[in-house]
């Protein structure tokens, strides 16, 4: 299988909308590429540091990549059905691509859940249980309609913290209560972890799966998840740059 990297989709003067035009294809060793995204709205004058600006995709930009997706024959798959391929060895489109959200941002549900529902896409959602306040964070109406619609509604802790900095009673604590919230609030069970700042070690992951998740996406790795990697799952981040898609993949 192989994995998209794109060129720029930065509009110039004159042009009507962004274009995403493929580099090369990557050859990934195993299963689907897993992209990480986090801010999608449009250009805003507020000051951003060295990493919101990393994470910052304009909504056209995000728009012109699941086009591309779309065009170019890449599947969009539940992250559920892509740990079924892992765990049971089902049968995933050899070019596969899941979507994934983190913190639970407002601007998420604005910019990029229409887009989504455009192109006829699932994602998973990973909601930082304490911050639910509808303007900067989605309330749990917008959760909820999330979930409704099909998309996954996953954890990302209560506040977000590096549980691998964290002591085990605070680790425990973060990510039992997330779970038990996300759970009352949308009236079923849930399952998977993203880790706050990628941050785990295997006290970490022990604690996470005592918790009673299946798995936990991590960050910034090579490609390639197998049942090892089941609580540490590769992915790659989506960013508004020269390579939005992928920095880095096996070759």
């Amino acid at each position: 299988m192989a994995t998209p990297v794109f060129a720029a989709t930065t509009l110039k003067k004159g042009d009507k909308k962004p274009v995403v035009k493929k580099v090369q294809e990557a050859p990934v060793p195993k299963g689907a590429t897993i992209l990480v995204y986090h801010t999608v709205e449009p250009k805003t004058d507020k000051k951003e540091g060295v990493m919101q600006k990393h994470y910052h995709i304009l909504p056209e930009n995000f728009r012109a990549q699941m086009r591309y997706l779309k065009d170019n024959g890449y599947a969009v798959i539940p992250m559920k059905i892509y740990l079924d391929h892992i765990n049971k060895g089902t049968e995933i489109p050899k070019k596969s691509v899941v979507l994934t959200f983190d913190d639970g941002w407002k601007n998420q549900y604005d910019y990029a859940y229409p887009i989504l529902k455009e192109f006829g896409y699932t994602a998973t959602f990973y909601i930082i249980t304490g911050s639910t306040d509808g303007k900067t964070y989605m309330s749990w109406d917008n959760i909820r309609e999330l979930d409704k619609a099909g998309m996954d509604i996953e954890s990302h802790t209560v506040t977000h913290t590096n549980l691998a900095k964290a002591d085990e009673k605070k680790i425990a604590d973060e990510l039992t209560r997330s779970k038990k919230t996300l759970e009352e609030k949308l009236g079923h069970s849930i399952s998977m972890l993203a880790y706050p700042y990628y941050g785990n070690n295997p006290v970490v992951q022990k604690l996470v799966a005592e918790a009673g998740y299946t798995s936990a996406r991590a960050g910034w790795t090579k490609l390639g998840n197998t049942k090892d990697t089941l609580f540490m799952l590769k992915s790659q981040e989506a960013v508004n740059s020269t390579n939005p898609f992928l920095s880095k993949a096996d070759k």
